[in-house]
């Protein structure tokens, strides 16, 4: 015997208990084409995304690119204060020469080789014969090779080496914290103007010198950006700079021209109370 039986469209009655309940009714044609006007609509929108996304996604993953390139180079400006932060814990409070020379004035060595111990590279810097300037046959093979820890690495197309096979350095250091055969301690830029308002070295985009020249040091006072032998970023709007407390700021191109001298010199003392507020 047949428990249920349908009665009536869409009606199922129950023999046994003499009760039915009513289906749910079909859908009509109008809801019907509404639920598929839905669906075009929904997937429409997905591909509308999906395109959008496409086309988004190369630019989002070049300025995520840039800003990993800008972090990196950061962090060699801030590797480079950790290193002559060790070495003038360990020379006195002394920041390293700009350069040395001999007896008949001929360049030797740089700043940059004083800190190779210091960067994890003492075997390189026991290679070099300090007796001949550093780019003397003699020392060809050592300076010939590129340290990534002195390049900028926003600096994309920036040349690692020159012409005549030297690796180069992406950064130079202020020359008044710098000069040629003297040492000036963090002491006197301390009482002076402070570590922290003091420029120490920075990034460069132009006449790019081998990071074992003696002579690899320049005035950031003379402006940004403004010559072959000025400081300036590879966009060319300013430079990210290290400052002898050892924090990284970037400075814009149009900065007043008094402040970037107040920030250049190491013991002239000059009020700088507008540096905080303009940048």
């Amino acid at each position: 015997m047949k428990l249920l039986w349908i009665c009536e469209k869409n009606d199922i009655y129950d023999e046994n208990t003499h009760t039915g309940f009513q289906m749910c009714p079909s859908p009509s044609p109008e809801s019907v084409k509404k639920i598929k006007s839905v669906s075009i609509q929904t997937m429409i929108a997905f591909m509308i995304a999906g395109g959008f996304f496409a086309l988004t996604y190369p630019a989002l993953k070049q300025s995520r690119e840039i800003a990993r390139a800008r972090a990196n180079h950061r962090g060699n400006l801030r590797m480079l204060g950790m290193a002559l932060s060790i070495y003038s814990n360990t020379s006195n409070q002394n920041l390293p020469m700009g350069g040395n020379t001999d007896l008949h004035s001929t360049p030797l060595h740089g700043w940059m080789t004083s800190l190779l111990p210091y960067i994890g590279e003492s075997a390189m810097a026991r290679e070099i014969d300090d007796s001949h300037p550093w780019n003397a046959p003699e020392n060809k093979d050592v300076f010939s090779i590129v340290i990534p820890s002195f390049l900028n690495s926003h600096f994309v197309d920036g040349p690692k080496q020159n012409a005549e096979g030297y690796g180069l350095t992406h950064f130079s250091a202020n020359a008044k914290l710098f000069p040629i055969d003297q040492n000036i301690s963090t002491k006197t830029i301390q009482a002076a103007d402070g570590l922290s308002n003091t420029i120490m070295t920075g990034e460069i985009n132009s006449h790019l010198p081998a990071w074992g020249s003696a002579t690899n040091v320049r005035d950031p006072a003379k402006g940004l950006n403004g010559g072959p032998d000025c400081f300036g970023s590879p966009d060319r709007k300013g430079a990210f700079m290290l400052f002898a407390d050892g924090h990284v700021r970037f400075i814009d191109q149009n900065i007043d021209p008094q402040i970037l001298k107040a920030l250049s010199t190491p013991a002239d003392g000059e009020p700088i109370l507008q540096w905080e507020q303009e940048f």
